[in-house]
């Protein structure tokens, strides 16, 4: 069976013109269809021939076209397929919850937001439709407007919380806590039930399942994992050094239910002075290549690597000039889905904004381009009072190894004026993590072929119903933290 993940390596060879136009103009049921012409044809009817050929025709070496083209127009195809399912408010509709939300927002106060590109939108056959997290994302990325709100949220302390740990690491060499998290992962109701609706019509009484819903992973920073309980038994689970680790199930339903799990592990964060460290003359070439389609190495970033490392010869420095770069330049953004965008490490530095994962990438590509290998991490932030999806990067500097780099928390730092720590975050982390991911666009084990809710990530797991992927509104899941004792 086909992976169909793999087609998005490439989305690089960009689109046929009509279709391009298209997409921009937001015409996307009409994109589709072009797609669907052009996976269609057959290339021996259209190649150049005389009108009554004399013989046979010789044999054409591309019957259906160019093959990676047919996987870019896959995914693209996908992604014109998701957009419509992001972009859901319209602009009279975005205007009227903003003043649902925050004391006497006015229409010129929209306009002037709109102008500077504070939220994200795009035409869906032919209306202006905002993204449907762009109040969530004025509100966390505009304290004027946050102060404002008719019912504000409890405010949860920042990534300052860390400091006494910094203090203790730099002090003690390490700090530790043992963690305990119940997760789980399923199908919405209503996904459920249009899936039950379309199994029954072809005369099944159940759904098959197929559900990965991710495990922390043996890394540096974890130790003494164990996987307490299950909902039900899995399938089978990777192993513990897989890059993107999970449990996996496969079942027939004709009932809904969540799949879960109860682990347990001990975080270890490890105090690194990068700064004040002797790199080798030499470093190791490992790391440091293109992974397609978000690690690319484009003419914008081969640019910006260039002149940030320009004149620099030691490592540490190229990497600290590049995390510096990141932490005071990218604004944090609430994002669309990565499916849907074609390349986020060159969207990130053309545009100067993103969230943690695509500020984590966009430091690993950079780095990769000055020859620092580099590598991504992700998970769970875990915190006593919530627990979230989070993303950072790791970088190799030789003799002393691996070292981390959290860019988001460090432009938070920075946002803060907490230059103490926007420094703690280049080199170090702190306990509050569950790494379940050790590669971007890693595959699963076993994998999934039909296309992922998320192929570079994978925090809350993912649904196959009837082999189709699930998306968006039609995952339900869970993350609560049942022990967090720092030792």
């Amino acid at each position: 069976m086909k992976n169909l993940n793999a087609c998005l390596a490439s989305l690089n060879l960009g689109l046929p013109d009509d279709v391009r136009r298209l997409k921009e103009a937001g015409y996307y049921t009409e994109a589709i269809a072009c797609i669907d012409t052009y996976l269609a044809e057959d290339w021996t009817k259209t190649q150049n021939q005389p009108v009554q050929p004399a013989g046979p025709l010789p044999e054409n070496p591309t019957p259906c076209g160019v093959d990676a083209m047919r996987d870019a127009l896959l995914a693209q195809r996908e992604i014109l397929r998701r957009l419509p399912l992001d972009y859901t408010v319209p602009e009279a509709q975005a205007l009227e919850l903003l003043q649902d939300l925050v004391r006497d927002f006015t229409p010129e106060e929209f306009r002037a937001l709109d102008r500077a590109g504070a939220m994200d939108w795009r035409f869906v056959e032919g209306e202006k439709r905002y993204i449907r997290s762009f109040a969530e994302t004025l509100l966390a990325t505009h304290p004027e407007l946050a102060a404002r709100q008719i019912d504000p949220p409890l405010q949860h302390p920042s990534w300052e919380r860390y400091e006494p740990e910094h203090d203790q690491m730099a002090r003690t060499g390490a700090v530790s806590a043992d963690i305990t998290l119940e997760t789980s992962i399923g199908m919405s109701d209503a996904a459920f039930a249009a899936a039950l609706a379309a199994a029954k019509q072809q005369g099944r009484s159940t759904v098959h399942v197929r559900v990965w819903l991710p495990l922390p992973a043996a890394c540096p920073a974890q130790s003494g994992i164990t996987l307490d309980s299950f909902t039900e038994p899995p399938t089978c689970i990777a192993p513990e050094d897989a890059a993107q680790r999970t449990a996996y199930w496969e079942a027939d339903l004709a009932e809904n239910r969540p799949f879960g799990a109860v682990y347990s592990y001990r975080t270890t964060a490890r105090y690194a002075d990068p700064l004040h460290m002797q790199a080798d003359p030499v470093q190791p070439d490992f790391d440091t290549q293109e992974e397609l389609p978000h690690l690319e190495f484009t003419p914008y970033l081969r640019a910006l690597a260039a002149q940030l490392t320009q004149g620099l010869t030691d490592p540490v420095q190229k990497a600290k000039r590049i995390y510096d770069y990141v932490t005071l330049n990218t604004h944090y953004h609430y994002q669309p889905p990565y499916f849907v965008q074609e390349n986020i490490t060159d969207g990130c530095a053309h545009n100067r904004r993103g969230d943690c994962g695509i500020m984590a990438s966009t430091f690993i590509v950079l780095c990769r381009l000055a020859g620092i290998p580099a590598q991504w991490q992700s998970g769970l932030v875990v915190r006593r009072e919530m627990v979230g999806c989070h993303d950072w990067a790791a970088f190799y500097i030789a003799p002393h190894g691996w070292m981390y780099a959290d860019c988001s928390a460090g432009a938070s730092m920075a946002r803060a004026g907490n230059e103490k720590m926007r420094l703690h975050y280049f080199g170090n982390l702190d306990t509050g993590r569950m790494v379940a991911n050790r590669a971007l666009c890693a595959p699963f084990d076993p994998p999934m072929c039909s296309f992922r809710a998320d192929p570079c990530d994978n925090q809350v797991g993912e649904v196959e119903a009837d082999g189709v992927g699930l998306y968006g509104e039609q995952l339900q899941w869970s993350q609560t933290l049942r022990r967090y004792e720092t030792l």
